[in-house]
Order: C-alpha cells, then sequence, then structure tokens
C-alpha cells in the first residue's frame, strides 16, 4: 500500500471526477472499496451527516464545515457533542466561533479542491466517513446551505475500515493553516511602518483637479515607480474616484507572469476582478497592500490588479477593465530605461491610452 492517499479532486473535472478519487483508492488498497454508496443528492447528504452526529458519541470525529460561519450554524449541535465526550477535530475557513470549548478547529487557508476545505464528517465509533466535493463556481464556494440553488456536490458514504482509516490518516496530518495574507510579526510591522508613511505622504499633497470625466484612478506600482501612489491616492481622494493599483512587480521584458489569468481556483486571482489586502500579502507586494491600507483609511475604494500584459499594454487593459478615467505615473516615464521603452513606458505611448494622464514630478 502507497504511503499516502491523494484525496485532492482532479482539476477541472465535473461530477464525474470522484470515480478519480474511486481510482486511487482502489489502487491505494489493492482492492475495491467494499460497501461505499456515491451520492449526489445534497439533501441525501444532509440526511446521511445527521444519522452519523446522531450516533457519534464519545469516539472521535472529523468534520469539515468549509467555513466557520457554517460550523457556527451548527454551534449548539456540536456543544451537544462535546458535552457527549466526543472529541471533535473541525476543518474550515475563518476564525473558530466562540462558546466551542474544547473543540479542536483547524483552520485552513481557502481551497477548493483539498479533502481540507470539503465537506465530510469522519468517525472511528462508530466506524463510518461521509466525503463530499463541492463543484461548481469557485466564487461561490462554502456560501450558502447545502440545498442553495446552484450548488453541486458529489461524494461517498463507506463503512470500509481501511478507507475510513485512510481518511483519518490524511485529516489527522492537517493542521491549522496560516490563511493567505495572514503574515508575520515583523511583516505586519513593516507593512504597518509603510502605511504610515504614505500617508503622510498623501496627506503632503495637494494637487490640482484631473478635469477628467467620471472613472477611476489608474496607478502602477513596483518597477521602482516611485511618487506615483501616494499622487493617485490623493486625487482619488479629493475627487471620490476609485482607485486600481495595477501591481507591475513580476513583469517581464515583454509580458507577464499572471497573462494566462483564469480565476477558476480559489488560490488564483481573477483578471476581472480586483484583489484586496489578503491576495496583496500572500504574494509578497508589499507596495500594494500598503496602499490598499491607506486607501481604506482615507474612505477610498480600492483595488490591486496583476496587469496581464507588460507595461503600457497592460495599463490600457486595467483602463478598459475598470473603467480608468485618470491614469497617475511616475516621473520616470519622461527619461525611462531601455526595458521599460521596450514595455512601452514613455509618455507618448502612455498619452495614447486615451485617459487624462498625470505624471508624478
Amino acid at each position: 500500500m502507497a504511503a499516502t492517499m491523494d484525496w485532492t479532486f482532479p482539476a477541472g473535472a465535473d461530477a464525474s471526477g470522484v470515480f478519480e478519487i474511486g481510482r486511487r483508492l482502489a489502487e491505494h488498497l489493492g482492492r475495491l472499496p467494499d460497501a461505499t454508496r456515491f451520492t449526489y443528492d445534497a439533501r441525501d447528504m444532509l440526511r446521511v451527516t445527521r444519522q452519523i452526529e446522531s450516533v457519534c458519541r464519545g469516539g472521535t470525529l472529523w468534520v469539515g464545515f468549509q467555513s466557520a460561519a457554517k460550523l457556527d450554524a451548527e454551534r449548539e449541535r456540536y456543544r451537544d457533542l462535546l458535552a457527549a465526550g466526543t472529541r471533535i477535530a473541525a476543518f474550515g475557513t475563518g476564525a473558530v466561533p466562540a462558546g466551542l470549548e474544547g473543540l479542536d478547529y483547524r483552520e485552513q487557508a481557502p481551497d477548493t479542491r483539498r479533502l481540507a476545505n470539503q465537506w465530510f464528517l469522519v468517525s472511528d465509533d462508530p466506524v463510518v466517513a461521509f466525503v463530499s466535493w463541492e463543484l461548481g463556481e469557485p466564487a461561490t464556494f462554502g456560501v450558502g446551505g447545502a440545498a442553495t440553488p446552484g450548488k453541486q456536490f458529489v461524494g461517498f458514504v463507506t463503512d470500509d475500515p481501511p478507507v475510513v482509516a485512510e481518511l483519518i490518516a490524511t485529516l489527522s496530518g492537517v493542521g491549522a493553516q496560516r490563511p493567505p495574507g495572514a503574515q508575520s510579526v515583523p511583516a505586519r510591522r513593516a507593512e504597518a511602518a509603510a502605511e504610515v508613511d504614505l500617508l503622510a505622504a498623501v496627506r503632503r499633497l495637494d494637487p490640482p483637479a484631473s478635469a477628467a470625466p467620471d472613472g477611476a484612478v489608474v496607478v502602477p506600482v513596483g518597477r521602482g515607480q516611485d511618487g506615483a501612489l501616494p499622487l493617485a491616492i490623493a486625487i482619488a481622494s479629493n475627487e471620490k474616484r476609485p482607485l486600481v493599483i495595477v501591481d507591475r512587480g513580476a513583469e517581464g521584458l515583454f509580458g507577464s507572469p499572471y497573462g494566462d489569468m483564469r480565476g477558476d481556483d480559489s488560490d488564483r486571482p481573477d483578471p476581472d476582478l480586483l484583489f484586496g489586502m489578503a491576495m496583496a500579502r500572500r504574494e509578497g507586494r508589499g507596495e500594494t497592500a500598503a496602499g490598499l491600507g491607506v486607501a481604506e483609511t482615507l474612505g477610498v475604494a480600492a483595488g490591486g490588479w496583476f496587469p496581464t500584459a507588460a507595461g503600457e499594454a497592460g495599463l490600457g487593459e486595467a483602463i478598459r477593465r475598470f473603467a480608468g478615467a485618470v491614469l497617475v505615473v511616475p516621473a520616470a516615464v519622461r527619461r525611462p530605461t531601455f526595458a521599460e521603452r521596450l514595455r512601452g513606458m514613455t509618455t507618448d505611448r502612455l498619452a495614447g491610452l486615451g485617459v487624462a494622464m498625470v505624471v508624478a514630478d
């Protein structure tokens, strides 16, 4: 038998992906699982979970809630289980709700395919397991009840002891994770200091009115483009405009590693959506995170975006996607480096984007 079983749902698979899980399991066990029933009906799944909960008293129960909000909705039921002597290891995104003392809660980073992020109950007494994977749109993963219109799950129920043992072994090895955007103390302090400095720089500015039509302020950061961000925030604040921070930090000479963004997984940025501080921190974009923090302090609606193309082409795409009306650029565009000229980061090319351009001289 292999050392570990891979319970990760196949990427891009529809409901039939559960049969790939079954194939892996049969290969792992060296035989077909016994007494395993597949199910697609969310109401039937809910009945199964209630049946398992009703008989688990005194053993250990591993439970996947997908999110802390769903655990909170089941608070009384699980307080009763804890009071009955059941040991519970619970998994979900978000902080554990109050009032569940004695519960072993293991906060998870968002994911749409990992076992620990799914809806499941696994019991060692009696030996039984229910496991499901949620299908559908990543944006609605873990949101709403099992019978919410549009929700789709696929899963199985089993009392095959080796299968249950494999689930227990896998889940027992999953600890609490630092979610995306969580930071170490030094990183939080560094970001806080950067926000203080940036806020002070913004407040020193008194920018002239842009005279542009309604629309967002778009500003590139990264690649040493100092000076543009505080000016962009000041203009957005004064003129009550939204702010789009285009983080160019990972650009290559002619392209961007985010050029093939699909947004089909919770860990991937979506090219059609702006991201917040959590994504900026996870990707290590301190300047963008600080800019979003200062914008929030000043009441400016703001989001970050990773360009799908390099330089001028990426900024043009941001303007089109997010209704840009003002482009704030660093003074470096007046004397661009050779690489920046290749990326189109020159005053004449940027002026051709068709929006008001402000240079942070």
